[in-house]
Order: structure tokens, then sequence, then C-alpha cells
């Protein structure tokens, strides 16, 4: 570029902008009031849109149940579960408790725990502190490595199964696919996550042909949010919710149970 040089810019005025659809989708509310609203997500169900999700989310779910959401940043959705991970996910309802709550996650004072079932027997209770980043070869995934942000996850033996381990798990950061990031690299990767499994395969030595069916059926992460907890906007007050597991988590427990009792 020289002095006196002109650039000139042409703008396309036309914009393919997206409208989004209010929708009637159910939703399971297990808490309700002028504030927030507490829901448990089903698996399958994607929280926002998103590249080849415009219509079907539970963001197209808000603003058909809930006019007023349409106002306020992302309809109130302060944070996310993956596509395929169920339970407990909090809305805001008005722009006082979206702000609060997202202050609140930026400062890691929600309590998030999960349920999950892991490839592999993990011996004993432990913590994983390795940072997170995009995968640059896949732009949809994560991995772990240098220059990534700060992620940490504490886990807890619940049951150690013959070849599978039933953790309890707490995520200090909410970094995406943290959790099945995370046990991928310490080599137990979420049992059903085809993504971040690695080549590591659930054995099924040993175990009946009914189990064995239900596993090579099982096509999601069991991966599940069972607790929320945090202090309300308004009132001021601790507030605790938690939920079981869905029944596909529910009856691959109970074969894992029955298969080390046999």
């Amino acid at each position: 570029m020289f002095f006196n040089d002109v650039i000139i810019v042409c703008v396309n005025n036309e914009f393919n902008l997206v409208k989004i659809k209010k929708e009637n989708i159910p939703l399971d509310i297990i808490f309700e009031d002028s504030e927030i609203l507490i829901i448990n997500k089903p698996s399958n169900f994607v929280v926002h849109l998103g590249y080849g999700n415009t219509s079907g989310t539970l963001l197209n779910a808000l603003i058909f149940h809930y006019k007023r959401n349409s106002s306020l940043p992302r309809a109130g959705i302060v944070h996310r579960l993956d596509k395929n991970t169920s339970g407990l996910l909090v809305v805001a309802k008005t722009i006082l408790a979206y702000n609060y709550l997202v202050s609140l996650f930026k400062n890691r004072k929600i309590i998030k725990e999960y349920d999950a079932i892991v490839i592999g027997r993990i011996k004993r209770n432990g913590n994983i502190n390795y940072p997170i980043k995009r995968n640059i070869h896949r732009r949809t995934i994560m991995t772990i490595g240098s220059g990534g942000k700060k992620a940490i996850t504490h886990y807890k033996v619940i049951t150690r199964f013959r070849n599978y381990t039933y953790v309890r798990v707490q995520i200090k950061t909410g970094r995406t696919h943290q959790i099945r990031v995370h046990f991928s690299a310490i080599a137990h990767p979420i049992f059903g996550d085809s993504i971040y499994s690695k080549g590591i395969k659930h054995n099924s030595l040993g175990l009946s042909k009914k189990t064995c069916r239900f596993l090579c059926k099982f096509s999601r992460p069991s991966l599940h949010s069972r607790m929320l907890s945090f202090i309300h906007p308004i009132t001021n007050e601790l507030k605790t919710w938690t939920i079981s597991p869905p029944l596909d988590m529910v009856h691959l427990l109970t074969l894992l149970y029955y298969e080390d009792m046999v």
C-alpha cells in the first residue's frame, strides 16, 4: 500500500440469518421459580443451536414454553451438557439470574457432580489435572496438551466390577468434554464413548450373552449429571438438586452387578 491508495470494499447486505423456531418439545422440569429452571435433560438432546442443529434443541423448547426467555442471552442457557450426556441443567428465567449464574460458573462456585461408568478397574479415588485444548486436526473434539486451559477433575470409586468401574465425578472447571477427555487420558474412557475411547474396547470376557448384547448396543457415553448445588440468586440459600441416572444406565449397572454375583 502507498500513500493516497484507494481501498474499495464491497459489502453484501444479504445475510443468511437462521430464524430460531419455537418448538413444543416436552421438558422434564424438576424445579422452577421466578428466577431459574432446573431441567433433567435426556440423552440424545442438543442443548444449544449449532452447526447442523437449528431445531430440536433445548433452546427451541425454551422459547416455546417460556416466551420471556426469548429476550435473554442464549434464551437463559448458562451452561451445556453434551448431546448424549443426561442429567441436571440450570437455566435462567430473568436477566438478573442469568448474569448471576454466569458469574457463579466463571468463579467456580457451582458444584457439579456426575455419575460415570468407565472401562477398566480403577484402584482408588483420584484427581486428574491436565490442560484441555481443541484438537488441531479435528476441531470438533478436544485433547490434553500444553497451551490448553486448566482443567481439574476429582473422582471417587463407587463400585469396581470385573472389567468396569462406577465412579462419581466432580469437576472444578467446565471445559468442553472435560470428563470424557480426562478419563480417556488415564486410559479409562467412559463406556460407550466412541470418540474418546482411543481404541480401548470394552472387555466382555466371562460375561453372559445377554450382558454382551446390551453392552454392544449401548451407543452413548455412560455419563450422567446427577447433582447441582449453588446459592440461589434471590433467597441467598444454598440449594441442591439430585437426580438418579436414566434407565439405560440403571440397566447397565444392574447387569454389571449381576455379573459380579454369579
